[in-house]
């Protein structure tokens, strides 16, 4: 009677433990598909952003501008949410590095650059000017990048900022190195030179206009005709962001921006 009942119940035993195995293999599947397919339901694009009219800038505790625009246009394009991180130039790159910020504008391709960050279409055509508070017209009138190694005074800089080959060159010379100051934060770096701890600065032109177009302390600076730089800037995304995976896709959907006319504008 024993031996009868046994023979019956290990066939059975057997089958519960394959089917046991078979439905766990199942839910094994269902767990990797949603692990890979997580970021296309919680997709969001971490986009620097800094107070930098006309391209970014808070307006009843909103973020507007030229950049805001374009970040919402494509992240309505991937479907994605996009958060605005309000983070100094210099620390964003290093955020960049570490795949924490997604996306940033305003970008000159350079080989540091294209270590960690892929770039997309230009979207701007950037122009860094000049400026000074120097009341003497020898300085107004400067439109050489070599007469600003005879300039007497301080020249505040953006660190981390590209600006063109020519001004890097003469950065690596220790006298004229000894002129500059290089600042995280624009709007440190600016006031520097409102308030005459530094008496010039290295500025996008579209930036100065706007500024001594909308705050009375900007009047006292002087745009030179020296152009540092004219040359397109471009989106650029990091290469440890999450959302590295859809590069194809996000190439494709800033193309179809750009064929459509809602991605490069050579105004700010």
């Amino acid at each position: 009677m024993c031996g009868a009942g046994h023979t019956k119940i290990v066939p059975r035993a057997r089958l519960c433990f394959t089917e046991c195995i078979s439905l766990a293999e199942t839910i094994m599947r269902w767990f990797l598909l949603l692990f890979l397919i997580a970021p296309l339901w919680a997709c969001e694009l971490k986009v620097q952003v800094s107070d930098f009219p006309p391209y970014s800038y808070q307006k009843d505790g909103e973020w507007q501008g030229s950049r805001v625009v374009l970040s919402q246009r494509l992240g309505q394009k991937l479907n994605c949410t996009v958060r605005f991180l309000d983070v100094p130039w210099a620390r964003a790159l290093l955020l960049m590095q570490q795949g924490d910020i997604d996306l940033m504008f305003n970008l000159t391709p350079t080989p540091d650059r294209q270590h960690f960050i892929w770039f997309s279409r230009p979207h701007h055509l950037e122009r860094l000017a000049f400026a000074t508070i120097l009341p003497d017209q020898q300085w107004q009138q400067i439109s050489t990048i070599n007469a600003l190694s005879k300039f007497p005074g301080t020249i505040a800089l953006t660190q981390g900022s590209f600006m063109g080959a020519e001004m890097q060159k003469m950065l690596q010379q220790p006298e004229f190195r000894q002129k500059t100051i290089e600042v995280a934060e624009r709007r440190i770096k600016n006031e520097l030179v409102l308030k005459d701890r530094a008496q010039g600065l290295v500025e996008d032109l579209d930036y100065l206009q706007f500024a001594r177009a909308n705050f009375p302390e900007y009047q006292q600076l002087y745009i030179t005709p020296l152009r540092l730089t004219q040359t397109k800037v471009a989106a650029g995304f990091s290469k440890k962001s999450v959302l590295a995976i859809q590069r194809q896709e996000i190439e494709q959907a800033i193309a179809e921006l750009d064929e459509a006319g809602l991605w490069f504008n050579g105004s700010p």
